[in-house]
């Protein structure tokens, strides 16, 4: 039983950890200056089939990019 709970607060921070490395990729479209953005290149590609589950996960309905709707 304290197996379960132990699983359960690592999965927790592993999406915590996730959503926060998502963030940080679509910095600035957000409008936040982004000191990594062109070392993030590269992954924007794998991203974008994730910002959809991740926006809605940090609780806005729609898009908050005006240049970028997936809903």
């Amino acid at each position: 039983m304290a197996v379960m709970g132990y699983r359960r607060q690592l999965r927790a921070e592993a999406l915590e950890l996730h959503d926060l490395f998502t963030l940080l990729c679509f910095m600035e479209t957000l409008g936040l200056p982004n000191p990594a953005a062109l070392y993030l290149l590269d992954v924007y590609p794998y991203f974008l089939e994730e910002f959809h589950l991740w926006h809605r996960r940090m609780g806005m309905d729609r898009s908050p990019l005006a240049t970028f709707g997936c809903c």
